[in-house]
């Protein structure tokens, strides 16, 4: 007598457009993506072909059961969430990237905006496979004038960014936003920005793609910037510091 009884992971594999694919190749898709910010190419690049044949199959499926939505283009994939479940936990403690202070937001919207003025001077094309590559001193040079030019006297010094970058780039790291290619030493007479003591040559990856360099975007960035200077020095109305917050 056959035993006719099916696991409900085949039954719900099969409901989805999954009956063929091989289940452990979907357990494989579904680990990856939930275990960095980004599942790129290069890291697999079978299983992220694999994930783009059957992606219609895998948005129904993350869809259904996780409420998430999928991105997914020629470089990379993300999962993305609208909502958070866990009410008791503070954003600190959940692993996103989530920039909080103003000196690192205005970082990472002038970061973006390097990133597009770079490729565009490299000759880099939405659909080329390079990755850009930088100077961090360069990017600072660049940080710090771009700081003066829209804040003015209210610039904060030199080494107050820098110190901002640090942990700006640690997380930029961890979510892979970014790679360490090379760090040299500086050495007597090599002009660097103030606080830095190395050449450090970093890599863009392809998630940072994914991130609005558009003016219109750091417009928003930069007056929530400038809202909590005003706030701070006492030049908003009643009102609108009360409303405004600390952090952008």
């Amino acid at each position: 007598m056959t035993d006719e009884r099916r696991s409900p992971e085949a039954t719900d594999s099969r409901e989805l457009g999954l009956d063929r694919l091989k289940l452990e190749r979907v357990r494989a898709v579904l680990n990856v993506l939930t275990e960095s910010t980004f599942f790129y190419r290069e890291d697999n690049p079978d299983l992220f072909f694999f994930l783009r044949k059957n992606r219609a199959a895998f948005e129904e499926l993350i869809e259904r059961y996780f409420g998430w939505r999928i991105y997914v283009d020629r470089h990379c994939a993300r999962l993305l969430k609208e909502r958070q479940y866990n009410e008791a936990l503070r954003p600190t403690q959940r692993a996103l990237f989530d920039l909080r202070r103003r000196d690192a937001c205005l970082l990472f919207a002038l970061l973006l905006e390097f990133y597009e003025e770079e490729g565009q001077r490299q000759g880099l094309t939405p659909d080329d496979d390079r990755n850009l590559r930088f100077l961090l001193a360069d990017f600072m040079t660049v940080a710090m004038r771009r700081f003066r030019e829209e804040l003015g006297d209210a610039t904060p010094p030199e080494g107050k960014i820098f110190e901002a970058a640090r942990p700006l780039f640690e997380q930029l790291e961890r979510h892979r936003f970014v790679r360490l290619v090379d760090r040299k030493q500086a050495e007597a007479g090599d002009e660097l920005p103030a606080g830095m003591e190395e050449h450090l040559l970093y890599e863009f990856l392809p998630g940072i793609r994914c991130y609005d360099p558009s003016q219109a975007a750091r417009s928003v960035v930069i007056r929530a910037y400038r809202g909590t200077l005003e706030e701070a020095e006492g030049t908003l109305p009643a009102r609108e510091a009360g409303e405004e917050g600390n952090e952008p």
